[in-house]
C-alpha cells in the first residue's frame, strides 16, 4: 500500500491489489473451542454407545465424523443446507478448526447417506432420547438442584412452505409441520418425542409415558439424602387430563401445576365470590387471585384451584375489567403431607403458597424461550428431508447440539459472556472471530489478534475447554 495525497488525511492508505495466501485462515475461530469442549466431556463415547451398531462401510463416513461435523454445522449456523458441506470440505481453514484432514471431511452426499442409514436402522426416538437423558443426569449432578421443576409443552415447526414432507400435517396453529413433545428443565431440553403435526399436546399416552420415564430416570440417578427429590410438572391446558393427574398422584408421587380451562361450573362459582376477598400477587404485573377446591364433573377427587385475574399491567396501567385476562390453575401442591415435609427438608416450604404456585405457572412462559433458542440455532424451521425418520434424526441432533450449547455457556464461557445469550448473539461474539492456524516446532497453533485475546480472555477459555466436567454413567 502507498500513501495518498496529503489533502486527504482521513484516508491515509489505499489497497492497490488483491493477493492470494496459502495460510489456513478462518472466520469461525470459536468452533475450535466448542469442539474441544465436546470431545473432552466424552460426548462421542456416548453417541458410540447408542448409535455405534449402525452398519458403516470401511470407505464411508464414520459415526464419529458424522456427529462431529453435524455439531459444528449447527453451532456454526452459516450454511444451513446439506449442500453447504461441499463448501466446508474445500475450506482448509474450516478443516483445520475441526482438526481434520480434507479426506475426513464429509460431502453433502455422505451426510445424506448417513441420515438414510439412521432411517434404515429404525432406531426411532429411543436411542436419541437415551443420549439426551444421559446429558440431563450429567447436568443434574453438576448443578445439584434441591427441587426439580419440569416444563412440558409442544413446539410447532412450521413446514408449510416446504416441499412435501412425510409427517408434515396440520397443527393447532393452522400451519403444516411437525409438533414434537418437549420436557424442559430450566434452559435445557431434557426429553423429546418427535411427532407429526397432527399429534396434539395430550396425544395418546405420550404425556404420561414421557413424564414417567423422566421421573424414573431422576429417581434412579439423583436422590436426596433421605428421600426422593421433589418434582413438579408445569404445563398448559392442552395437558389437562384427570387420568394423567391421577397417575401422577398415585403412581409417580409428583406434583403438577396446569394452566387450565375456565369450565362453566368453575366460572359460576367464581362469580359468586366478592372481589374484596381476593388476594394480591405482585410479579411483573399485579394480579388478584382467589383459591378454592373443586372437583370437575368428570373428576374423581377435589383438587386445589387458583383463579387469577390481572389488575395492573407492567407499565402501571390498570386493566379494564372486561379486558382482563383470567387464568385458572389446577394443582395438587399442598394436598400431600409427605411432599410438604420434603419441601420443608430442602428449605422450599414457600412453594406451598399460592404466590409461589402462580409464579411457577407464569414462568412456564419462559419455556417458550427455549423454543425461540432452538429455532434460532437451527436458523429455520423447515427440516431438510422428505422422509420423517431422517428428519427425526436431524431434529434430535439439533436438540443435542442445543443442550451442549447451553452446557458450554455454563462450563466455559460464563465468566466472559452472559449465559442468557441466544445463539445468534453468541455466534457473533464467541464463534465468529478470525484465527490463523499455523504449524511451528511440531505443534499446531491457533493465533488470534491481541484485541480478540483481551476481549474474550482467550487463554482462559482454552484452559476451561481442556478440563470440563465429564459425562458420567447413569442407570436407564
Amino acid at each position: 500500500m502507498k500513501k495518498t495525497n496529503r489533502k486527504n488525511p482521513l484516508n491515509i492508505y489505499k489497497i492497490d491489489k488483491i493477493g492470494i495466501t496459502t495460510d489456513n485462515i478462518s472466520g469461525r475461530g470459536g468452533l475450535a473451542f466448542f469442539m474441544r469442549y465436546v470431545e473432552q466431556i466424552g460426548f462421542y463415547a456416548i453417541t458410540e454407545k447408542y448409535l455405534g451398531h449402525i452398519s458403516i462401510s470401511s470407505k464411508g463416513l464414520s459415526l464419529y465424523q458424522f456427529i462431529k461435523q453435524m455439531l459444528a454445522y449447527f453451532i456454526d449456523g452459516t450454511y444451513m443446507s446439506m449442500e453447504g458441506f461441499n463448501d466446508k470440505k474445500n475450506d482448509s481453514g474450516y478443516t483445520s478448526l475441526l482438526e481434520n484432514s480434507k479426506e475426513t471431511m464429509a460431502s453433502s452426499h455422505q451426510i445424506k447417506r448417513f441420515f438414510r442409514k439412521l432411517m434404515n436402522s429404525k432406531i426411532g426416538n429411543s436411542a436419541f432420547r437415551k443420549i439426551l437423558q444421559q446429558l440431563f443426569v450429567w447436568r443434574l449432578k453438576i448443578e445439584k438442584p434441591s427441587t426439580i421443576v419440569l416444563g412440558v409443552d409442544t413446539m410447532v415447526m412450521d413446514n408449510d412452505d416446504a416441499q412435501k414432507r412425510i409427517g408434515v400435517e396440520p397443527t393447532y396453529k393452522k400451519k403444516k409441520g411437525y409438533q414434537p413433545l418437549h420436557i424442559s428443565w430450566g434452559h435445557y431440553l431434557v426429553d423429546v418425542v418427535f411427532r407429526s403435526g397432527s399429534c396434539h399436546s395430550n396425544h395418546g399416552t405420550d404425556f404420561i409415558d414421557s413424564v414417567e420415564e423422566i421421573v424414573k430416570l431422576i429417581r434412579k440417578n439423583y436422590k436426596a439424602e433421605k428421600f426422593f427429590i421433589p418434582i413438579i410438572v408445569v404445563c398448559d391446558s392442552g395437558f389437562l387430563d384427570d387420568k394423567a393427574f391421577t397417575y401422577f398422584e398415585e403412581k409417580l408421587k409428583i406434583k403438577y401445576i396446569i394452566t387450565g380451562k375456565m369450565y362453566e361450573d368453575v366460572k359460576n362459582y367464581i362469580e359468586k365470590i366478592p372481589f374484596k376477598t381476593y388476594k394480591t400477587y405482585k410479579g411483573s404485573k399485579i394480579w388478584k387471585y382467589i383459591e378454592f377446591g373443586n372437583r370437575l364433573k368428570s373428576w374423581s377427587k377435589f383438587r386445589r384451584i387458583i383463579f387469577t385475574t390481572i389488575e395492573q399491567e407492567e407499565n402501571g396501567q390498570l386493566a379494564l375489567e372486561f379486558l382482563r385476562p383470567d387464568t385458572v390453575l389446577y394443582t395438587n401442591i399442598g394436598q400431600d403431607a409427605e411432599f410438604n415435609k420434603q419441601l420443608k427438608e430442602v428449605g422450599k416450604e414457600h412453594l406451598l403458597t399460592a404466590d409461589s404456585i402462580i409464579k411457577l405457572a407464569h414462568q412456564r412462559g419462559e419455556d417458550e424461550l427455549i423454543h425461540r433458542s432452538i429455532k434460532e440455532l437451527a436458523t429455520k424451521e423447515q427440516l431438510p428431508f422428505h422422509q420423517m425418520e431422517m428428519n427425526r434424526a436431524y431434529y434430535y441432533l439439533l436438540v443435542l447440539s442445543h443442550f451442549l450449547f447451553e452446557s458450554y455457556k455454563r462450563d466455559v464461557t460464563k465468566e466472559v459472556f452472559s449465559i442468557k445469550s441466544y445463539p445468534n448473539t453468541f455466534r457473533r461474539q464467541l464463534i465468529d472471530f478470525a484465527v490463523k492456524i499455523v504449524s511451528h516446532g511440531g505443534k499446531i497453533i491457533l493465533n488470534v489478534t491481541n484485541e480478540i485475546s483481551e476481549r474474550l480472555n482467550i487463554f482462559y477459555l482454552w484452559t476451561r475447554c481442556q478440563s470440563p466436567p465429564l459425562i458420567t454413567a447413569f442407570q436407564c
